[in-house]
C-alpha cells in the first residue's frame, strides 16, 4: 500500500517528542503515582501545577500536570525544534498553509509555538527549556521504575495516513505501519525524528484523542520494580496491560494508568534507526490476532478509553474495526487451544 513519503528538506527542524501537558483532578495523588511508581523527579510545583522529568533528563520538565475540576484531558503534546529560528520558520510555514498557530507563554520554557495539526491534535513546539541536573547516577535516590526519559506519544485519529502525511511533510520518517492482512487498510503508523522507531504513533480510532505517552526504563528489572512499587504504595489496580513484547518486536512494555486514567507505557530501549535507506516495514495484522510476541491482547479499555484534547472536535470514522480484546479472547477460550496439549502433573 502507498504510505506518505518523507520530505528530507522540511520547512523547519523538529528533533524529537519531548513533553506533555495533562490535566488532573488530584495533584497530590498524581504526584504520588508519578514519583513513587514511575520514579519521575519533581522539578517544580505550586498549588495548581506539577512539573516532572525523568532521572536522566536535563530539560526542566517532560510532563506537566495542571489541576482541573473538569474531565481530565490533554492540553497539548510537545516537540523540540533545533533552535529558536526554527520557531519563526514554523510560524511562517503554518501561516502559509492555513494551520492555526500562536506564540504562548509557558513557565520554564522560552518561546513556545502552539498549533493544531490537520487532525486537530494540539502541539507545542519549543526550542529551549530551563535546565536541571541529571540525576541518573544518584541511584540511592531513585524510586519506582526510575524512568530515564520521555520517548513518544500515541494519538487516536480517524485517518492515520492523513495524519502521517502532515508530519512526513515536516521531515518525519515512517518506521513501521500496521495493515489488516490481505487488504490495503492502514490501522496504525509509527513516525520518528530521533533515531528510534517512534516519536509519534497514530492509531485508527475516533479522534483526535490522546492515548498514551511512553517513558524509557533501563531494564526489565526496573519495569517490574515499578509494578511492584505500585502494589506497595496504593496503586495496585494501575496496571492495565502487560508486561509483554510488541508484535513487531521493537520493545518490551507495560501500560499503567494514573489516578485520572491517563495512560503511560513503560518500555525498554528500542532498536536504532539511523540510515536513510532503512525503509518502512509493513506489519500485517491477522484477524483475531493477539498482536503481541507473548502475553494476552489488551483489554477493551486500551482500545476504547483515551483523553480528549481541550477544544478539539472528536471525529468518528466510518468504521472503527473490531479488535480482539482481552475480554473476548478469554471468553473464547482460544488461549487454551493455542497453548497445545497440557502436560499432566506427576
Amino acid at each position: 500500500m502507498a504510505i506518505p513519503q518523507t520530505n528530507f528538506k522540511p520547512p523547519f527542524n523538529i528533533t524529537r517528542a519531548s513533553h506533555l501537558v495533562l490535566t488532573a483532578q488530584d495533584l497530590a495523588a498524581s504526584k504520588a503515582f508519578y514519583t513513587e511508581v514511575l520514579g519521575l523527579l519533581v522539578s517544580d510545583e505550586d498549588a495548581n501545577t506539577l512539573w516532572l522529568r525523568g532521572v536522566e533528563e536535563r530539560q526542566h520538565h517532560s510532563l506537566t500536570l495542571k489541576k482541573t475540576t473538569g474531565e481530565p484531558s490533554c492540553e497539548a503534546i510537545g516537540m523540540h525544534v533545533f533552535d529558536e529560528e526554527d520557531l519563526d520558520k514554523a510560524k511562517s510555514h503554518f501561516d502559509k498553509t492555513g494551520i492555526s498557530s500562536k506564540l504562548i507563554e509557558v513557565p520554564f520554557q522560552k518561546r513556545t509555538l502552539r498549533y493544531s495539526d490537520n487532525m486537530g491534535t494540539v502541539v507545542d513546539l519549543v526550542a529551549t527549556m530551563d535546565q536541571q541536573p541529571r540525576n541518573h547516577v544518584a541511584v540511592h535516590t531513585h524510586k519506582g521504575a526510575r524512568c530515564l526519559r520521555f520517548d513518544h506519544y500515541q494519538v487516536l485519529v480517524p485517518d492515520p495516513n492523513a495524519a502521517a502525511k502532515f508530519y512526513c511533510d515536516l521531515g518525519f520518517r515512517v518506521s513501521d505501519y500496521l495493515v489488516v492482512e490481505g487488504t490495503d487498510i492502514n490501522i496504525g503508523i509509527f513516525l520518528y525524528r530521533k533515531n528510534n522507531p517512534w516519536d509519534i504513533v497514530f492509531l485508527h480510532r475516533r479522534g483526535p484523542q490522546f492515548h498514551h505517552c511512553g517513558y524509557v526504563v533501563e531494564s526489565m528489572f526496573d519495569l517490574i520494580r515499578g509494578l511492584d512499587c505500585a502494589g506497595s504504595v496504593g496503586f495496585p489496580e494501575c496496571i492495565e496491560h502487560g508486561p509483554g513484547r510488541h508484535g513487531h518486536g521493537h520493545a518490551y512494555y507495560t501500560y499503567v494508568r494514573d489516578p485520572d486514567g491517563h495512560r503511560t507505557e513503560l518500555l525498554l530501549n528500542a532498536i536504532q534507526i539511523t540510515d536513510r535507506y532503512d525503509e518502512p516495514v509493513a506489519c500485517p495484522i491477522e484477524a483475531n490476532s493477539v498482536g503481541n510476541r507473548w502475553g494476552f491482547p489488551p483489554p477493551r479499555s486500551w482500545f476504547e478509553e483515551a483523553a480528549p484534547f481541550i477544544g478539539a472536535k472528536v471525529v468518528v470514522p466510518p468504521h472503527e474495526g473490531d479488535p480482539l480484546t482481552l475480554e473476548n479472547y478469554l471468553a473464547s477460550k482460544s488461549w487454551r487451544r493455542s497453548a497445545g496439549p497440557m502436560r499432566r502433573s506427576a
